[in-house]
């Protein structure tokens, strides 16, 4: 049940990874300059690119908690296997 939990977490942290380089790569190109729409572009490339590096932070985070607890369920499968080859 762990390792599933663990592996659902990897899971989403590729998710949330794929969803940045979306916001990043399907953001509108920036239109010749004009002052009436300026704004608008400029708010709206913002709010990708934060939308994004927050993605981004979280996929990262996620996948560093998936791969510590995958690490940690090996090593207490490992001690445990080594716990009944003694006795």
């Amino acid at each position: 049940m762990k390792k599933l939990l663990f592996r659902l977490l990897a899971a989403v942290a590729l998710g949330l990874f794929a969803w940045a380089a979306y916001l990043v790569l399907s953001s509108p190109p920036e239109p010749a300059f004009s002052a009436a729409n300026h704004d608008a572009v400029v708010a709206r490339l913002n709010h990708l690119f934060t939308m994004a590096a927050y993605a981004l932070t979280w996929a990262i985070q996620l996948g560093y908690v998936a791969w510590v607890g995958l690490k940690w369920q090996t090593q207490n499968q490992d001690a445990a296997r080594a716990g009944r080859g003694i006795r």
